[in-house]
């Protein structure tokens, strides 16, 4: 046993080099950011460790955890390389690379998110359509809504950010929708990653996790206000590498483009954030009633399962036709409507200034900015609302004058015929003496 070894033990000593080279003949590996990869994707540290002491448990009898985890170090220092480059335009697959144009490689390489499907053009039929998984959407979401889904999901096969948003779907509970997550986790594997939304803005060290997902799927989105939406727009639209930072570890810039889909029984907010900047990157679905006299299906699953290839063939096509439309999603009336009404919620300054019995528009108008306040005060208070701090008020009012058709002035005349700030083409018909 011992001449089978020598080139890397000589009964005392493990030749560390050697191990690896000799472990790497036998199967080839490569660690990036601390994590192995076979061809066939990522590996878990348990599974290397395993073989690795199935080598050493021939001979070695003492010691053997400690120098199982030596090795296993040794071995990520010995089979390190730079993270593998990605390409937008190709999807890997179990039996080889599948490109966005359709053209298909049973040759397989290195990558970081394999998706769990076995591709052959020879018995892929590209008109079968996964006729359970469509007759279940069709009963949870409006038709219009089905092709944005169909889309969305096919953007999430490959590694890009240039749809640049977030899938929502929206329901009173009931209706199915975590089924949905059950496919793409059987479709995208270890692709895909479980979690909160809410600790992306909120734990530095959630985001980390996202390094080489497409997905990161939130099944039951917590109802809170995000305190911040900052880190959350800018991984919907990254498009350079972003700062991440694991426990104990210094922080490093990753490219990150997980596409975030979240289920909740209501639309995401804001607690601080007033302007559209996080509503313009959401895509909100709302789900149909649940029919009363619906049965459950506890096998519904199994049966979305044994259609995955039907299912990745829909995906694909969505995907396809979001690329020839300059991945610009297919978004129904509703679903706009939907957004509208978030950013409606997350600011009620433009319910306020929707409302003709308190202001006009007109190039001739001129009102201060403390009697729009006060109006807008006032209206809070008759709507049950809670109205914004003035110097909020103002500085969203600057922010969105052109949308207005308005602007800034120092130089309106007040009530007590002073000279003071407020804006031009808008009037309030609010009078705080009347008050």
């Amino acid at each position: 046993m011992l001449k089978e070894y020598s080139d890397w033990y000589d009964g005392k000593q493990i030749n560390e080099v050697r191990f690896c080279e000799d472990f790497l003949k036998e199967k080839s590996l490569k660690c990036v950011n601390n994590v192995f990869y076979s061809v066939d994707g990522a590996l878990p540290d348990d599974v290397v460790s395993g073989e690795i002491y199935n080598k050493l448990s021939c001979f070695v009898t003492s010691g053997i955890a400690r120098k199982t985890d030596n090795l296993l170090k040794a071995l990520k220092l010995h089979c390190h390389c730079e993270n593998f480059k990605v390409s937008e335009n190709e999807i890997h697959l179990q039996s080889g690379i599948l490109r966005t144009d359709g053209t298909f490689s049973d040759t397989k390489k290195f990558c970081v998110n394999r998706l769990n499907i076995a591709y052959s053009p020879h018995n892929f039929i590209d008109n079968a359509l996964p006729e359970k998984f469509l007759k279940f959407l069709s009963e949870m979401l409006d038709s219009e809504d089905i092709v944005t889904l169909q889309e969305y999901l096919g953007y999430c096969l490959v590694p890009s950010t240039k749809g640049q948003a977030a899938l929502f779907i929206i329901g009173s509970g009931g209706e199915g929708k975590s089924c949905i997550g059950v496919v793409l986790r059987e479709i995208f594997g270890n692709a895909m990653l479980t979690g909160n939304f809410q600790r992306v803005e909120t734990d530095k060290f959630f985001r980390y996790n996202l390094q080489n997902k497409l997905i990161m799927l939130d099944d039951d989105m917590q109802m809170s206000a995000l305190p911040s939406t900052g880190y959350i727009k800018n991984l919907i639209t990254a498009k350079i590498p972003v700062d991440v930072e694991a426990k104990g570890q210094q922080s490093r810039q990753a490219e990150i483009y997980a596409r975030f889909i979240c289920f909740g029984n209501g639309s995401p907010k804001a607690l601080y954030d007033k302007s559209d900047g996080f509503a313009r990157r959401l895509i909100i679905l709302t789900t149909k009633s649940v029919p009363p006299d619906r049965v459950p299906n506890p096998n519904i699953t199994d049966e979305f399962i044994s259609e995955k290839e039907k299912i990745f063939n829909w995906l694909f096509a969505g995907l396809q036709r979001l690329i020839a439309n300059n991945f610009r999603f297919t978004v129904s009336e509703k679903a706009k409507r939907n957004v509208a009404d978030l950013v409606s919620e997350n600011c009620n300054i433009i319910d306020f200034l929707a409302d003709r019995n308190y202001i006009m528009f007109g190039n001739e108008l001129e009102a201060t900015s403390n009697d729009l306040y006060g109006g807008y005060f006032y209206w809070c208070s008759q709507n049950g609302l809670t109205p914004m701090k003035q110097y909020s008020f103002t500085s969203w009012l600057k922010a969105n004058s052109k949308k207005y058709g308005i602007k800034y002035d120092c130089n309106i005349i007040s009530r007590e015929d002073k000279r003071v700030r407020g804006f031009k083409g808008i009037g309030t018909s609010f009078t705080p003496f009347l008050t």
